[in-house]
């Protein structure tokens, strides 16, 4: 797995955001209003080789991939650069692309910066009058015409652009034949322009060149949506922390934090799907095409929310012309609207995805991509031999104990997958394990999905044992490791109690030192697995004359002891969790794990371990089983699937799965390859937990009457009862690992600097 840029990237990447930062500032770009358009940054441009970047050397271009092009075009959002980068960046390619010398010339011209040539984005034989991007400054528009490509050039003095909400360049142009002279513009008809075209290339080879131009002009407007949508949360960010009110600067309230952060998830999965659709592209995936109009309907709707979010964050002051967060906020909305309705794209997008496009969509050359999503040669193979064991081991008799949760623990299966070295094979040797990497105990992760055989038990235990290695006596290592790296046993969380929630330093379960012993006493709540379990990692107070998470201390409680007594909980998900009470218990001290009072610095070590990324494989079971639902006929509203809203909003989940599917990957990669992110793995889980609840919740209402109906108790129903599942299990997903907001103040911190939040 690669997902960071090259060496080259990185220079290309700073080399324009120093340009963009003098010649696209504040002032500059004020001062380009209202036309939109800065002559010494289009200069500028074109010197550096920024409008020629996609265009191949042979044709006197850079020749360089689309990802280099998305990162120019990020930082070109960021700044908001006052010039129609990404339609020029489209239309030289497309005109390196045609033969003769008319496309030649004007290449020529539009590289050196003598002539600004844009792009299109509707057949013009369907759309005889359409609005272009850069259209009020352009000298020539590459652009369909039926079969054919044309150059429509503009043949009168330009005119200022209408009044619009972007102060951008925009103009209506209208094909009015070939040789024929424009229509005269007056009043308010000057937004329009007739032009003539000339024929560049026709049929198949006209129809492939404008398709990947336009494919490419929805990525890399993703891509600038996303370097705008980052920089207005940035500025948000900083005004809140200079912001004071009741006493207090205003990023400390959870109300100004948590909104700032909803939108680094929802504007870094923009950012992330780009970059993992290039590789999809690339790669020759077959989703690829539907993740282009993914990134585009994403990236348009996460710049809404962001520079929204972060124009409120100002108050009265963000209205005021004076801030430059209502740049943002203008631009933020404007720029893709030339296109049309961004919602729109979802329909291409069902279309891609479960029927036939109208037309056959080509797909732009990336180039060459040095991305890898994959998990590498050994962990292929190694899934491979976790597939056999599956295949040879799990008997009718064990698969019908399968259970998503804690209840699908077998004690016998757990020995035999330890046996065969796929229980903890990531763990050192030492421990009995493998020292298998993160990429194949993902690969493995995979495996057991796709068996649909549990990891809660798993996961929970193997999360305790690293933090037992960390900070566990080697008394207590022996005993415990031993056990559990041979499937023996297995260990519950004993964190949470009726009175504390997620502040888990709150805790109140009293630990007394009596000798070699400890005598404990107090109740924890939300105890999963405890049944089952032959531990608890258990969560004490030791010090009650101090600050409350200095004076914690941990343990590991075997569970067949006095003094514990073990309640069912039952919850509306199908999952049994328990609470547990401890009545004068009284435990050996080599089971303390960490230094007496220094319990903060377990739990926290092993908390970092539990965020992170995941779910998108239930996203995707349950998109899977509302389109298994949506194809077949249902009374009174025919096949849902063939429906342009039940289309559209199938369409929106796919979305959502995707971008969760680019964050968790990420995710994956910087905890393998030791990226400093702190961030990163609880902006995973509070986006893909978040988007759970959103899209169960929309389903249940587009499958109903039939989402109604509970299919099995083990979480593994289909078509409509998957929905009523999911329904069911979601609200927990943003509860358990965290809630959602205190994952959302971490990322507040982390990733904008803003200080700790208070509600």
């Amino acid at each position: 797995m690669q997902l960071e840029p090259s060496e080259e990237q990185a220079l290309l990447r700073e080399t324009f955001s120093q340009l963009f930062a003098v010649e696209s500032s504040p002032d500059r770009v004020r001062a380009a209003e209202p036309l939109g358009f800065d002559p010494a940054l289009w200069k500028q441009l074109a010197e550096t080789g920024a409008l020629a970047i996609r265009v191949p050397e042979t044709a006197g271009g850079a020749g360089a991939s689309l990802l280099d092009a998305v990162i120019l075009a990020e930082e070109a959002g960021r700044k908001l650069a006052a010039a129609p980068l990404v339609d020029a960046i489209v239309a030289a390619r497309a005109l390196a692309a045609c033969p003769g010398d008319v496309a030649r010339d004007w290449l020529e011209r539009a590289l050196s910066g003598a002539a600004v040539v844009s792009f299109a984005l509707h057949d013009f034989a369907r759309t005889p009058s359409q609005w272009v991007s850069g259209g009020a400054v352009a000298d020539a528009v590459v652009a369909r015409r039926g079969d054919d490509l044309v150059l429509c050039v503009w043949p009168q003095p330009r005119c200022d652009p209408p009044r619009n909400l972007g102060s951008d360049p925009i103009a209506c142009w209208q094909v009015v034949g070939e040789a024929q002279a424009a229509p005269e513009q007056t009043g308010a008809a000057q937004a329009t322009v007739g032009c003539e075209c000339v024929v560049l290339a026709s049929g198949a080879p006209a129809r492939d060149i404008l398709s990947a131009a336009r494919e490419e002009w929805k990525l890399l407007m993703a891509a600038a949506l996303a370097g705008l949508a980052r920089e207005s949360l940035e500025i948000a960010a900083r005004y809140a922390g200079e912001r004071v009110q009741f006493d207090r600067p205003i990023a400390t309230f959870q109300g100004v934090a948590h909104p700032l952060a909803d939108s680094v998830a929802d504007v870094e999965g923009a950012r992330l799907l780009v970059w993992r659709t290039i590789w999809a592209i690339a790669n020759g995936r077959a989703e690829a095409g539907a993740m282009i109009s993914m990134c585009f309907v994403w990236a348009a709707e996460a710049a809404t929310r962001a520079v929204a979010r972060a124009l409120h964050t100002h108050g009265g002051y963000g209205l005021s012309l004076e801030y430059d967060i209502q740049l943002y906020h203008r631009r933020g909305k404007s720029l893709p609207l030339p296109f049309g309705d961004p919602q729109s794209e979802l329909q291409v997008v069902a279309d891609r995805l479960w029927g036939e496009p109208v037309e056959p969509v080509v797909l732009p050359d990336p180039g060459e991509i040095h991305l890898d999503y994959g998990l590498g040669a050994d962990a292929e193979a190694f899934a491979q031999t976790a597939r056999r064991f599956f295949e040879d081991n799990l008997t009718d008799e064990i698969a019908a104990h399968r259970h998503f949760a804690w209840e699908g623990h077998h004690p016998g299966f757990q020995a035999k997958l330890a046996e065969a070295g796929l229980l903890y094979p990531g763990w050192p040797s030492e421990y009995g394990g493998q020292d298998r990497g993160p990429y194949e105990m993902a690969a493995l992760a995979r495996v057991f999905d796709e068996f649909g055989w549990t990891r809660y038990a798993i996961t929970t235990t193997g999360m305790v044992a690293q933090t037992i290695m960390r900070f566990g006596s080697e008394e207590l290592k022996q005993e415990v490791l031993q056990r559990i790296a041979r499937g023996d046993a297995i260990s519950s969380l004993g964190y949470t109690e009726p009175s504390s929630g997620s502040d888990v330093a709150a805790a109140q379960t009293r630990a007394v030192r009596d000798g070699d012993e400890w005598l404990i006493n107090g109740q924890k709540m939300f105890t999963s697995g405890a049944d089952l379990a032959q531990y608890v990692f258990l969560l004490t107070r030791t010090n009650s004359d101090v600050a409350k998470h200095k004076g914690l201390t941990m343990f590991m409680v075997p569970l067949d002891l006095p003094g514990i007594e073990i309640q069912p909980v039952h919850t509306l998900s199908d999952e049994r969790t328990n609470c547990t009470y401890y009545t004068d218990l009284r435990l050996p001290d080599r089971y303390r794990v960490g230094a007496v009072d220094g319990g903060w610095s377990v739990v926290a070590y092993a908390l970092e371990l539990e965020h992170g990324g995941g779910g998108a494989g239930t996203m995707r079971r349950l998109l899977a089983g509302a389109v298994e639902w949506a194809r077949e006929e249902r009374p009174g509203r025919g096949v849902p699937l063939t429906d342009p809203v039940a289309r559209a909003r199938l369409a929106r989940v796919a979305v959502h799965t995707e971008v969760v599917e680019a964050i968790s990957a990420r995710t994956l990669f910087v905890g393998a390859e030791g990226i400093d992110d702190a961030a990163l793995g609880p902006l995973s889980k509070f986006f893909s937990t978040d988007r759970f609840i959103e899209d169960a919740t929309d389903l249940m209402d587009l499958c109903a009457p039939d989402s109604l109906l509970r299919g099995p108790e083990n979480g593994f129903a289909k078509g409509a009862s998957a929905v009523e599942f999911a329904y069911r299990l979601s609200t927990a997903t943003a509860i358990y690992g965290g809630t959602s907001e205190i994952m959302k103040s971490i990322v507040a911190q982390a990733n904008l600097g803003m200080p700790r939040s208070r509600s």
